[in-house]
C-alpha cells in the first residue's frame, strides 16, 4: 500500500465495489456499453476490466473491481479491491448493494467509508425488492449514511441515467462516517491514531482507519504500521457496525413479512438437493456441449467452405509452389482448421453465461460443494474450476479469492485437468471424424473424465503435499435473474474475442512454424517435424500413436489449439490420397483416435497455463510437478483406453 500523492491524479476515475452477485458486472455493462478493456492489475495476473463513460462533456474511467464481501486483506480480492481504493485513490467509489439484502451490502459500505469519504452507494434490483414488498426510502438512506443514495434496477435500465448524473456531479471529499464503537474500543482507536499521526511515512492514510484495522489484527496494517496490538477486536467491531446497519434500515426500508415458499425457493429445492441437484448439474452440462457440438454445425461448414474457396483462389494467383504451400496448407489451413470452431466456442461461452447471468452456477458450487469437501477442497474452488471450461489460465487466475493457501495451491494444480475451450477444436476435429453422430457424446465423455480425474488428483495430491481439513463455504445464493441478452453478448464476445486474438497471433505463429518444419528439408516424411516425431515415437509405441500425432502434441504444448493446425497440415500433405480427415479415417483406428482425445485432454498443461502457474504460486516446483504428473495421468488413461479397445 503506496497511496499516490494528488499531483499523480490525472484522470477522473471511478471504482465499482461490491458484493458477489449484487449486479455489479451488469451496472458495468450499462455504464461502459462496449467501450471495455481487459488487462491485469499491476503485480498480479488477476484480470481487470476498465471501460468509459462519456457523459456530457466529462470523460470517466469506470473500473470494475473483484467482487468482496469485506476490505480485508485474507484473500486476493480483498487485497486487491482494497489497495487499488488506497494506492490508486479513485475519485469516486461506488458501492453497489443489493436491494433485498442490504445489510451485507451497507456492512462492506461502512468500511469503505471509513476508509475515505467520496462514495455513492447504489441500491440495485430495486424492481425485484418492489416485486418481494419492500419499500426503501432513498432520501431517508442517504440521510442517515450522509452520501448519494441511487436506486437502479440493471436489468430495466432504471436509474442509470440518474446514476450517470451523479458520478459527473460527485467530487472528492474528506468526510468519513465516525459511528462510535464502545467506549473501551474508541479510546484505543484514539490512542493508536495519534500513534500513527506522529509517523511521517503514514501521514498519507487516515489515522482513524489504521486504528481500526490495528484492533482487527489487519496483517497488512501491521507490517505497514510495524505495530501489533495484543488483543483482537474483530467480533467487538463487527457487532458495532451490524447494530449501526440495523438502525439505518430500521428508519429507511419497510417491508411485508414473508410467508410460505416462493418460485425460486421451490426450485432450489429441487436443484440444490443433495442427488437430484448433482443429476440436474450433469444434465445441464451434457445439454450445454451437445448444443456446442450440434447447433454450430452449419455455420462451421459455411466457414470452412468459405476458406476453401479462399484457398483454391489464392492458390490459383500464387506462383512459386513454396509460398502456395505457405499461404494455403500453412496459413490457411492451419488458422482456418482453428476458425472452423469459432461458432463452437462462442456457443459454449454463450451458454456458461446464461448459467452465471442467470444464478445457477453458485448452486452448481452449493451442490457440488460436499464432493469437494472430500477432496479437501470448497465449493470455491469448484468456482474456480468451472471458469476452467472456458481458459485454465482464467481458473488459476480466480483462484485468488481463496484464501486458505493450501487449498489454493491444490486448486491451481488440478485446474489444468478441466477442460478448456482451446481443446475443444481438437476434441470436434477427432470426433467428428471418426464417431460421426456420436461426437457430441464422446465430447461430453471426455468432460466428464476430466472432472473425475480433477477430484482424483485433488485428493491424491492433497495426500501428497498437504494434510488437514479443508475451509468451509459460506456462501449466499443469489436470487434467480432473466439473463439480459446484452449482458450475454458481451460475456461472449469479451471472453471468445481471445480465441480469436490467439488464432491471428499465436497460431497464426505456430502455423507457419509447424509448415516450415514439415516442408523443411523435404515435405512430409523427411521433413523436421517427422524428425521430431519419429525420435519420440519408441516411447507411444503402446499408445499406437504416429509420428503425425506425436509430434503435433508437441506442438500443442505452446497452444492447445495448434494440435489441430498440424494434424491438418501433416495428414493435409498426403494430398493425392484425399483429404487431411479422409486420410486420418485411413490410417487412424477409431481406438486409437480415442485414445488420443485421452491424452490431448489430460497432457501438459499450455504454455501461458504453466506461466500463470509459476505466477501464482511463485515457485517452479509447482510448475515441474504439473508437467510430470499431468503426464503421467495422461499416459496411463490413454494405455487403458487402448488396452481396453484391443479387447473390445
Amino acid at each position: 500500500m503506496q497511496p499516490k500523492s494528488s499531483a499523480d491524479l490525472k484522470k477522473t476515475t471511478v471504482a465499482l465495489l461490491g458484493n458477489p452477485n449484487v449486479g455489479k458486472t451488469s451496472i458495468f455493462n450499462c455504464l461502459t456499453g462496449s467501450k471495455q478493456i481487459v488487462a491485469n492489475w499491476p503485480g498480479v495476473t488477476v484480470e481487470k476490466r476498465v471501460g468509459s463513460l462519456k457523459h456530457g462533456d466529462i470523460a470517466l474511467d469506470i473500473v470494475d473491481l473483484p467482487g468482496t464481501y469485506t476490505l480485508g486483506s485474507r484473500s486476493i480480492d480483498e487485497k486487491i479491491a482494497r489497495d487499488f481504493l488506497i494506492d490508486e485513490r479513485p475519485n469516486v467509489v461506488v458501492v453497489i448493494g443489493d436491494a433485498i439484502n442490504l445489510e451485507r451490502s451497507l456492512y462492506l459500505l461502512l468500511q469503505v467509508l471509513e476508509l475515505r469519504g467520496d462514495v455513492v452507494l447504489v441500491v440495485n434490483a430495486v424492481d425485484e425488492a418492489r416485486k418481494a414488498g419492500l419499500e426503501i426510502d432513498k432520501n431517508e438512506l442517504g440521510k442517515q449514511l450522509g452520501i448519494p443514495v441511487v436506486m437502479t434496477s440493471a436489468a430495466t435500465g432504471e436509474g442509470i441515467e440518474e446514476l450517470k448524473e451523479t458520478l459527473v456531479k460527485s467530487v472528492r471529499s474528506s468526510s468519513h462516517i465516525h459511528y462510535l464503537f464502545s467506549e473501551e474500543i474508541e479510546q484505543r482507536i484514539e490512542a493508536l491514531a495519534g500513534r500513527f499521526r506522529l509517523v511521517p511515512a503514514l501521514s498519507e492514510f487516515d489515522s482513524r482507519w489504521l486504528a481500526i484495522k490495528s484492533l482487527e489484527h489487519d496483517s497488512e496494517v501491521e507490517k505497514l504500521t510495524g505495530f501489533k496490538v495484543e488483543k483482537d477486536f474483530s467480533s467487538e467491531l463487527a457487532e458495532t457496525r451490524y447494530r449501526y446497519i440495523k438502525r439505518v434500515l430500521s428508519t429507511s426500508v419497510k417491508g411485508k413479512e414473508k410467508h410460505g415458499w416462493d418460485l425460486s425457493e421451490a426450485i432450489d429445492h429441487v436443484i440444490t438437493h443433495r442427488v437430484l441437484g448433482i443429476f440436474v448439474f450433469l444434465s445441464v452440462i451434457y445439454i450445454v456441449f451437445q448444443l456446442t457440438f450440434t447447433v454450430s454445425g452449419p455455420l462451421s461448414l459455411l466457414i470452412e467452405s468459405g476458406l476453401e474457396t479462399l484457398g483454391s483462389s489464392l492458390g490459383n494467383l500464387i506462383g512459386p509452389a513454396w509460398l502456395r504451400s505457405l499461404v494455403v496448407d500453412g496459413i490457411i489451413g492451419g488458422v482456418g482448421a482453428i476458425l472452423v470452431f469459432v461458432p463452437n466456442i462462442f456457443i459454449l461461452f454463450m451458454a456458461l453465461g446464461v448459467l452465471e447471468e442467470s444464478g445457477y452456477l453458485p448452486r452448481a458450487a452449493f451442490v457440488i460443494d460436499r464432493l469437494m469437501y472430500s477432496m479437501k477442497l470448497s465449493g470455491r474452488s469448484f468456482i474456480s474450476m468451472l471458469l476452467g471450461f472456458g481458459c485454465n489460465v482464467s481458473s488459476i487466475m480466480s483462484t485468488r479469492s481463496i484464501s486458505e493457501p493450501k487449498e489454493r495451491i491444490v486448486t491451481i494444480l488440478v485446474s489444468p485437468f478441466i477442460s478448456c475451450s482451446a481443446r475443444l477444436p481438437v476434441f470436434l476435429l477427432i470426433a467428428g471424424t471418426f464417431f460421426g453422430a456420436k461426437g457430441g457424446v464422446v465430447v461430453f465423455f471426455l468432460y466428464l473424465l476430466s472432472i473425475i480425474v480433477t477430484v482424483i488428483s485433488a485428493l491424491i495430491i492433497n495426500r501428497l503435499l498437504f494434510k488437514g481439513e479443508p475451509s468451509t463455504m459460506i456462501m449466499e445464493l443469489p436470487r434467480y435473474r432473466k439473463p439480459r441478452v446484452s449482458s450475454i453478448i458481451l460475456y461472449t464476445w469479451n471472453k471468445g474475442r481471445h480465441f480469436l486474438e490467439k488464432a491471428g497471433t499465436i497460431i497464426l505463429g505456430a502455423s507457419i512454424v509447424i509448415w516450415i518444419l514439415s516442408f523443411f528439408p523435404s515435405e512430409g516424411s523427411q521433413s523436421y517435424a517427422a524428425m521430431i516425431g519419429r525420435t519420440l515415437e519408441p516411447l507411444f509405441v503402446p499408445l499406437g500413436f504416429s509420428w503425425e500425432m506425436i509430434s503435433s502434441l508437441v506442438f500443442g504444448v505452446a497452444a492447445k489449439e495448434v494440435i489441430v493446425s498440424s494434424l491438418t497440415t501433416f495428414y493435409g500433405n498426403y494430398a493425392l490420397m484425399g483429404s487431411a480427415m479422409e486420410v486420418m479415417r485411413a490410417a487412424i483406428s477409431p481406438v486409437t483416435a480415442f485414445s488420443f482425445l485421452v491424452f490431448v485432454l489430460l497432457y501438459v498443461p499450455c504454455l501461458p497455463t504453466l506461466a500463470v502457474t509459476k505466477n501464482e504460486t511463485g515457485s517452479y516446483r509447482y510448475v515441474f510437478f504439473s508437467v510430470i504428473y499431468s503426464l503421467a495421468v495422461a499416459y496411463s488413461l490413454a494405455l487403458v483406453v487402448r488396452m481396453i479397445g484391443g479387447l473390445l
